[in-house]
């Protein structure tokens, strides 16, 4: 050996070395070997079996579908920065840490339609990680109150396909929410009504997600429990109320033979007002079922104090900036009525 390594021959060796380790990867196996052979080994046959076939159902989501599998699990080598004969242009996605500071925009783009249960999984995935990285910044502020932070958003449309509500977990939206303002995040979310939301959580969860956003827009809806919660939270003012009251009153009455009508030689009138504090709901819930497009109702929060609700005006990003809401409501809202307005 030492002889066909010394001289000169045609014979092709490869020498390998062991790569250096880090130390928390080794702390992070032994951590896993601990568990293996002090946990899983003690678990029944059944309970494994019912481990294993969990995994496998959830990893299936990917494997039956080749694109999915070519985006969603790239293979080692690209991970590795080698160059991978299976896929040369692929590329795999950066971590949410290095995306977020770089400013950069990431959006997912998987129709429902294609498969539901996949891109219900794949969203709530890329939302907790996104969640997981904002609050991983939350130490380093901490630790470098001189650098600038720039501010990152997170848009969500359709949220109820993707809410989690954590109860005893610490990773819900809720728990999140709640911090999000410290790491510079701006969550901007929308979702169809209330209704959908309890139809996909719990209704104790419904109402402790829902307490976490300050500013709310409601839109024209014809769901009674998102009607019922927007007046709920809008508030009651004092109006004042005023009756009237008159009376009549007479002695010695008596009833004709012939007309049948009583009759009184003394009598009296008297009418009365009164003046009564009565609270009613600043937006009746009918309110939210008149609402027309792109009118809303909004109780809206400063960052210091809460805003009184009021009437919002929306102007869509098709038409025009520059056109009130009025103007876009005679055309209907209609970008072919600008055309024909602005040629004329």
């Amino acid at each position: 050996m030492e002889q066909l390594l010394v001289q000169q021959t045609s014979a092709e060796f490869a020498v390998y070395t062991r790569t250096p380790y880090r130390p928390d990867q080794r702390d992070r196996f032994e951590s896993v070997r601990y568990w293996y052979w002090e946990h899983w080994k003690f678990f029944r046959s059944e309970v494994k079996t019912s481990i294993i076939q969990g995994i496998v159902v959830f990893l299936s989501l990917f494997e039956t579908d080749p694109q999915v599998r070519r985006v969603f699990c790239p293979p080692k080598e690209l991970y590795e920065g080698k160059p991978c004969a299976a896929d040369p242009n692929g590329r795999v996605l950066p971590a949410f840490d290095d995306l977020i500071e770089s400013g950069a925009v990431v959006g997912l783009n998987f129709p429902i339609a294609l498969n539901p249960a996949l891109a219900k999984t794949i969203g709530t995935m890329m939302k907790v990680d996104y969640q997981r990285a904002v609050q991983l910044r939350i130490p380093k502020m901490d630790a470098e109150p001189d650098r600038h932070y720039r501010p990152t958003v997170f848009i969500c449309d359709e949220y109820q396909n993707f809410a989690t509500v954590g109860g005893d977990n610490p990773t819900g939206d809720e728990r999140f929410l709640s911090l999000s303002r410290q790491p510079k995040c701006i969550p901007i979310v929308a979702t169809q009504s209330v209704s959908s939301l309890k139809e996909a959580l719990t209704n104790e969860g419904v109402k402790t997600l829902l307490q976490a956003f300050r500013t709310k827009v409601f839109l024209t809806t014809t769901d009674p429990d998102t009607a019922r919660y927007a007046s709920e939270l809008c508030g009651k003012a004092d109006r004042t109320r005023i009756s009237y009251t008159v009376s009549e009153s007479s002695t010695n009455a008596n009833v004709g033979w012939l007309s049948g009508r009583t009759s009184s030689n003394k009598g009296s009138v008297s009418a009365s007002k009164q003046y009564q504090k009565h609270a009613e709901p600043l937006f009746e819930e009918k309110v939210f079922f008149d609402l027309k497009n792109a009118q809303s109702v909004v109780v809206a929060f400063d960052g210091t104090s809460p805003l009184p609700p009021t009437y919002c005006y929306l102007k869509p990003d098709f038409l025009p900036v520059q056109m009130s809401w009025f103007e876009q409501e005679r055309i209907n809202f209609e970008p072919s009525a600008v055309q024909t307005e602005t040629h004329e």
